[in-house]
């Protein structure tokens, strides 16, 4: 009763009332449908359904050449060790050229007795 004494009155309104309530409610549907979407999307992702398997797709198991898998992942893990290695070569090199660097500037400043002062001395 209610909702049909709403459409009742709408019925009088003029057109841009009409646009307007018309346009609310479709972006309320919208609305609604997203987040109906969005809580279903997360469940699935949640439960783990989504993450695809070989079985059943266009890559045949007899093909599938597992030593070639173990023989990339162990050539990547080698390199991502040496790099690391290097990396750690690097900082510790960098590190003792610092603190190398720092005694040398140290011991090489010499003082001159002679001298009074910035701008003190004479113009001849």
């Amino acid at each position: 009763m209610v909702l049909q004494s709403s459409i009742d009155s709408l019925k009088e309104k003029p057109h841009d009332e009409k646009k307007a309530v018309a346009s609310g409610i479709a972006i309320g549907v919208v609305i609604i449908l997203l987040v109906g979407w969005g809580f279903l999307f997360l469940r699935k992702i949640q439960k783990g359904a989504g993450t695809p398997t070989l079985s059943g797709t266009a890559v045949p198991q007899d093909q599938f050449d597992a030593q070639f898998l173990e023989q990339t992942q162990q050539q990547l893990n080698e390199m991502y060790q040496s790099a690391s290695q290097d990396a750690q070569i690097i900082r510790d090199s960098a590190a003792q050229n610092q603190i190398d660097g720092t005694t040398r500037t140290s011991e090489s400043v010499q003082v001159d007795s002679n001298v009074e002062g910035f701008g003190a001395g004479r113009i001849e």
